[in-house]
């Protein structure tokens, strides 16, 4: 039988009992609580053959870079039939335990589904992560840094930083609804949060990431809780960054929507299904070794900026033809 049958066996019904117990949220044990994973495994002598090869990617983000890094090399140089599985920060976590896609390279937060997926005999190993650096911002049009938005503490004076005539708030992605709601409760703010998939601005947070600077253009209000690349964050043409506290999300508790209840820095994660990690695929080989630099990875992000957050496997040729003394130590 191969690699993949056994998956086929055994990762799905590890998949199914775990994806139950995350959606049921009826396993017991604290939901956030920090348990040592299991070491990934090392590669070790690789079968030759790579087969089909299933990348989750979210493509509402547009810093997937990383599946498209991964899956250009292995059709190019491991001969894998990629195939490409779009999805949500969330919903990666049950495709890759339910043996849907054999990896996911962008994974972050999940604190919770970590300890239940990931653990020992978990339908999930985590692998490592992939050299970038992720964050959160609360980011505004520079128009209101001007009218003198600077920190947390300017939020309740709405007059004066340009909220006259609109009703103060915070809009945000579905997956932090959770974390924009602490963040007001902890600041006592009499503001609402708004889920931008439905007010009509865009999907997604690379539609985030551009939108304080079209209302800067308009001089609207607006707030915005992104998460992203530290590099992708920050003050910007036409935006400025908000200075929150880390502490502001203590009382975050996640749903089954949300992915990250924190507002310090995080890495991003490289998460693998269990039994593609025990496989010998040379797919997996790669994934286990692929890892940015930091120089790497800001040039990797400024390609992703100057696709305008909407990258491709295109978008990482000219990285991929012009790096390759990097790639190929990922080969092994």
């Amino acid at each position: 039988m191969t690699w993949r049958g056994r998956r086929a066996q055994l990762s799905r019904g590890l998949g199914l009992v775990a994806v139950s117990c995350l959606v049921l949220a009826s396993c017991g044990g604290n939901d956030t609580a920090a348990k040592p994973a299991p070491t990934a495994p090392s590669p070790g002598g690789s079968s030759g053959d790579c087969g089909t090869f299933t990348i989750a990617y979210d493509p509402s983000h547009g810093y997937e870079a990383s599946a498209f890094i991964v899956g250009s090399l292995a059709a190019s140089q491991l001969h894998c039939r990629v195939r490409y599985v779009k999805t949500t920060s969330r919903q990666a976590w049950r495709l890759v335990a339910g043996g849907d896609a054999d990896v996911y390279l962008d994974a972050y937060g999940g604190g919770h589904l970590r300890a239940r997926l990931a653990g020992d005999g978990g339908p999930v190993t985590v692998v490592g992560p992939n050299g970038v650096i992720g964050g959160v911002d609360l980011l505004a049009p520079a128009y209101m840094g001007e009218l003198g938005l600077s920190t947390a503490q300017d939020l309740p004076d709405v007059q004066r930083i340009g909220w006259a005539g609109s009703i103060p708030g915070i809009t945000t992605v579905p997956e932090l609804i959770p974390l924009a709601t602490a963040f007001i409760e902890f600041q006592n703010l009499d503001y609402t949060v708004r889920d931008y998939n439905q007010v009509g601005a865009g999907h997604g947070m690379r539609s985030v990431l551009q939108q304080p600077r079209l209302d800067n253009d308009r001089e609207t209000p607006y707030l915005y809780l992104a998460e992203g690349p530290r590099q992708l964050l920050g003050d910007g043409p036409g935006r400025t960054s908000v200075e929150i506290p880390e502490s502001a999300a203590q009382a975050c508790r996640p749903n089954r929507r949300s992915t990250l209840c924190s507002l310090a820095d995080f890495k991003y994660l490289k998460i693998v299904n269990s039994e593609f990690a025990r496989s010998k695929s040379p797919a997996y080989s790669l994934v286990y070794n692929y890892r940015l630099s930091r120089n790497d990875a800001a040039t990797i992000l400024e390609l992703v900026t100057l696709s305008g957050y909407d990258v491709g496997a295109a978008d990482m040729t000219s990285w991929l033809n012009t790096h390759k003394a990097t790639w190929k130590r990922w080969l092994g």
